[in-house]
């Protein structure tokens, strides 16, 4: 289906679809809403997309609803490796993280372990992507640590491999600080350098100029 075609027809559709008294079939239009993020580069499509999956996240009246949430969380999971980055960057992994954070206080312990081990899928295959170090330090690790919470408890298994992400995250970080580190190193020693190198040279060529002076002054007395 053409670009064109999804944004006058299927995504209208949809939306109308969300305002319809079936929670079920509102539910049911959520990974219709994933692929079209996944596959569709028009930025008003995209922006209106995300604005309906931030009502189903960020409306009271879904709140509690365990269903749409696990719906969310799978979606997030399939289309977020292939997301345009900044949508990952500013929407899905935020509000993974809100839902983990959330989840900790799930006094039901059925529906927390279902949400954990979406959650768990869910960051699996969102780690194979390149995360920028402050959504790294913001979202993805603050999520990771909020779910290793709730497998310590409830999936010892899980909780084992969580911890072992949680570290390899930490050590891209301290590494990429280190990077970073060193960069700002280089660069300031090159501008030492180049600063030196550039006051030697005016002093060459001061001393040139005085020698020549000199020179022509001996050559008078002559």
């Amino acid at each position: 289906m053409s670009e064109a075609l999804v944004d006058r027809r299927a995504a209208p559709a949809l939306i109308t679809l969300c305002s319809g008294p079936e929670l079920s079939v509102r539910i049911a239009t959520i990974p219709a809403f994933g692929t079209i993020m996944e596959t569709v580069t028009q930025k008003e499509l995209l922006e209106r997309v995300k604005m309906q999956l931030a009502s189903f996240l960020e409306d009271p009246q879904y709140q509690d609803q365990h269903s749409l949430h696990i719906e969310i969380i799978r979606t997030f999971g399939r289309v977020g490796p292939n997301a345009e980055p900044r949508f990952r960057d500013d929407f899905v992994l935020p509000h993974l993280h809100k839902l983990a954070l959330a989840n900790n206080s799930q006094s039901v312990e059925s529906k927390r372990i279902d949400i954990a081990i979406h959650l768990f899928e869910a960051y699996s295959a969102l780690s194979c992507c390149f995360i920028s170090e402050e959504v790294m330090v913001n979202h993805f690790l603050p999520g990771l640590r909020c779910l290793h919470a709730d497998m310590e408890q409830l999936s010892p298994e899980h909780e084992v491999i969580l911890g072992s992400m949680i570290k390899e995250c930490e050590i891209k970080v301290e590494n990429r600080g280190i990077t970073d580190a060193q960069g700002s190193i280089s660069i300031a020693s090159s501008l030492v350098g180049e600063d030196a190198k550039t006051k030697f040279l005016s002093k060459m060529g001061q001393l040139t100029t005085s020698g020549a002076m000199l020179a022509n002054v001996f050559q008078r007395k002559k």
